[in-house]
């Protein structure tokens, strides 16, 4: 089976819900980690560390909400042009040899 051209948008879409669905789980994990890390320290802070430390609990909370979201709209922008510097390689080489099996 020989690739003759890759469709731009399919591409995009697929990569921008991937990498979101990824850095969502690795925000989430930093998230969680770092949240019983700072909590087992802040404990023996004072009352104020513990305040900084509910503020810190809502920026975190937005971060992993929205930063996946721009790095999937990120994603889908580069891969649109990638895919089509993609195809015009397909088109110069003739094509990509991909071998499958059943």
């Amino acid at each position: 089976m020989i690739i003759n051209k890759v469709n731009p948008v399919g591409l995009a879409n697929l990569t921008a819900i991937s990498t979101a669905i990824i850095t969502f789980i690795i925000l989430l994990l930093f998230f969680l980690f770092g949240g019983l890390l700072v909590g087992v320290l802040g404990a023996e802070g004072a009352g104020g560390a513990m305040e900084l430390l509910g503020s810190g609990v809502i920026f975190g909370v937005i971060f992993v909400l929205v930063v996946p979201l721009i790095y999937g709209v990120l994603t889908w922008i580069i891969t649109i042009f990638y895919a089509l510097v993609f195809n015009l390689a397909l088109k110069w080489s003739g094509g990509l040899q991909v071998d499958t099996s059943e």
